[in-house]
């Protein structure tokens, strides 16, 4: 029985139709509607949690475990190529929206095992290293180290030493051993790809960049002081509020 979008906080799921024999391709289609036009109502009941109570309750309510099982029937029954990655990532990607450890770890794991050149992986590393909760920073960081090793895509290895090197430095739990690969990673960075343009920047540049963030501006670090002109036309200096509680908003500039 085909199923609405959910209706009200808490409904109980019901279960989707078993995907019927067929082209693969094209069922990956279609469950990527069904499960877009789910998403969105979910979405929108989301917003609406006030408390991690009922942040949890909403993320109950999402058919996460009905969906999950259908992308991964679709992905062992295409086996290999795009449509079974894109299927596990469809896995991976339930268990990052709801919150699911057993789902988000399965879906990666079986992207990086078997589907490392897919094209799901540059989707892949952008949820890792962009608004993911903290609980996935290990999976993260062990995730971009596999990518680095394996991908044979010149894009994506450099999209991992980035990352990566991001990612360990700015580690509180990973300490001076975050740094100091962090450090390995940006000197891999500036002698492979040093002169080429990443994103308005070369190599080189982010890798100096990225230094001053990881050792200058992780948490629990003085903030660098620095002297600006506010708003009224007066200049001031960070220090100058030292002791007091700051919030830095840098905005409208190029």
């Amino acid at each position: 029985m085909q199923r609405q979008p959910f209706a009200a906080l808490g409904l109980v799921a019901a279960l989707h139709a078993p995907l019927q024999p067929g082209d693969p391709a094209q069922k990956l289609v279609e469950l990527e509607q069904r499960f877009g036009e789910e998403r969105a109502s979910w979405t929108e009941f989301r917003k609406q949690a006030k408390t991690l109570a009922q942040r949890a309750e909403v993320n109950a309510a999402f058919p996460a475990r009905e969906f999950a099982a259908e992308y991964e029937a679709l992905a062992l029954e295409a086996g290999m190529g795009e449509v079974a990655a894109k299927a596990w990532y469809g896995v991976f990607r339930i268990g990052y929206l709801v919150e699911d450890r057993e789902l988000f770890g399965r879906g990666l794991e079986r992207v990086l095992t078997a589907h490392m050149d897919s094209s799901v992986i540059g989707s892949v590393m952008s949820a890792l290293a962009y608004g993911a909760p903290e609980w996935t920073l290990p999976a993260a960081q062990d995730g971009m180290r596999r990518i680095l090793a394996g991908t044979q895509v010149k894009d994506l290895r450099v999209e991992a030493l980035v990352e990566l090197a991001m990612l360990v430095g700015l580690d509180p739990a990973l300490g001076d051993a975050g740094r100091a690969e962090a450090e390995q990673l940006l000197k891999r960075l500036e002698s492979e790809h040093g002169d080429e343009d990443l994103n308005a920047m070369t190599g080189r540049e982010f890798a100096a960049g990225a230094r001053f963030e990881i050792m200058k501006l992780g948490l629990g670090r003085v903030a660098p002081d620095f002297e600006a002109v506010d708003q009224e036309g007066a200049r001031f200096k960070l220090s100058d509020y030292r002791g007091q509680v700051v919030v830095l908003d840098f905005w409208g500039f190029v």
